[in-house]
């Protein structure tokens, strides 16, 4: 039998949505998300075990996101800037396995990496109740939206909306997709602003004709240099494109001490934030004249993880001079419904889509993502979104001092090492 939500979740509060996961006490950074009354909050209705999941390892996640990651990033031009969150996109696929099931589930979790559906779901659990400091933090929400009007899978709170809370903090919102869709609309774009402290502040524009449900997660990421460039020390400086030159701000360091690779054809440096795990992981070619596109796009893809994993045993020299961009930068991926279907995810898109933990006859409609990053003298912000649309169907040398200048295009990731995964991924070609 199939009911209306309303009916399975008695006594549902009109309420903001809840704070985004993960520990930290940021000054600026959200509370609250405010949502307009016509949305009723549906997720305190649903209960879950509040035990903390005992979790001695991510490797099965490191592996995983890593991979989609460096998939992702083959995927996508290689003459433009990009800009990506490889752990947003993968955990609103992994929210959407919890509803799936036959092909369309074994499709999301081979294109994943998902080799143990339990320690994947336990391991995700675990990083989104990370403690984190006040300088350097990671902030995680995810929420999913569903028509009022939509008959649901009878069993959707046991089989769906309890493990999507339980393993991935999922709020749980309930509105008139069809009757007030500007309602919706504010809705959802104040949620996602308000977990990218502003910087997505809008992702809707209207709410796409037959959906029925949305899938979205939200990270936002803070982090203060450990050692922090000065503005004094900021001066105008050649950037060297690939379209290009351009001037830029170029921020400096002088005589500090950092981690540094250089295999020959590409260098690399290490530069922590403060207070945590998290780096950025900053790749240039070794040779005046390279190409960091031509030398990093021919690796493989394990190539491409022990050359970023190789800067975990570098050496820490003294960098004579440092000097990196002060930039901004922010992307959506275009076509990537097509980069996912090539990369396995198929049946999830079709009418003989599985979602039957959720509801019969639906299917993904589109899957998009948005990521933003300013790096300045005092550390790194980044945000990203992914959100799923579903429908119903129709049925080294000796030791001395070295120069590290970038102005020149180049990769870079942001990585938390006290797992090894990949937070965001990003290339310069201009500024």
């Amino acid at each position: 039998m199939r009911k209306k939500l309303t009916a399975l979740l008695l006594s549902a509060c009109m309420c903001a949505g809840l704070a985004a996961c993960g520990r930290h006490t940021p000054n600026n950074n959200p509370e609250h998300t405010r949502t307009d009354s016509s949305v009723t909050s549906l997720t305190g209705n649903i209960t879950v075990t509040s035990a903390k999941t005992d979790v001695t390892s991510f490797d099965q996640l490191k592996d995983g996101i890593n991979e989609f990651s460096m998939n992702m990033y083959s995927a996508l031009p290689s003459d433009k800037n990009i800009f990506y969150s490889p752990y947003s996109i993968a955990s609103a696929l992994s929210m959407l396995d919890v509803g799936a099931g036959g092909i369309t589930k074994e499709e999301l979790e081979d294109t994943l990496g998902i080799t143990n559906l339990d320690e994947w779901n336990d391991e995700m659990k675990a990083y989104l109740s990370k403690d984190w400091s006040q300088n350097t933090f990671v902030n995680t929400a995810n929420s999913i939206w569903m028509n009022k009007d939509t008959t649901w899978s009878s069993n959707i709170e046991k089989d769906f909306l309890t493990p999507a809370k339980n393993y991935y903090s999922g709020e749980v919102y309930e509105a008139d997709f069809v009757g007030q869709p500007d309602k919706v609309v504010q809705s959802v774009n104040n949620w996602v602003s308000t977990n990218t402290n502003k910087m997505i502040p809008e992702i809707l524009k209207e709410v796409p004709g037959g959906t029925v449900m949305m899938l979205i997660n939200a990270v936002y990421f803070e982090g203060k240099w450990d050692t922090p460039f000065t503005e004094d020390n900021t001066f105008q400086g050649k950037f060297y494109g690939t379209d290009k030159e351009s001037v830029v701000d170029m921020m400096h360091l002088y005589g500090e001490h950092f981690t540094y690779i250089d295999n020959g054809e590409i260098k690399g440096i290490t530069l922590p934030y403060d207070g945590d795990s998290i780096v950025m992981k900053v790749f240039m070619p070794t040779a005046d004249d390279g190409d960091i596109n031509e030398l990093f796009d021919k690796l493989s893809n394990e190539e491409k993880q022990k050359l970023i994993d190789s800067l975990d045993d570098g050496r820490n020299v003294e960098i004579d001079a440092l000097q990196l961009p002060k930039f901004t930068d922010e992307q959506s991926i275009d076509g990537l419904d097509d980069i996912l279907k090539n990369m396995g995810i198929q049946s999830a898109y079709s009418d003989s889509a599985d979602f039957s933990k959720i509801a019969d006859g639906i299917a993904v409609s589109s899957v998009n993502h948005r990521a933003k990053v300013i790096v300045d003298e005092n550390g790194t912000k980044a945000a990203a979104e992914t959100d799923i649309m579903i429908k119903e169907t129709a049925m080294m040398p000796t030791e001395e001092t070295y120069n590290f200048v970038v102005d020149k295009p180049f990769v870079y990731v942001i990585e938390d090492q006290s797992t090894g995964m990949i937070l965001f991924m990003g290339r310069v070609n201009s500024l």
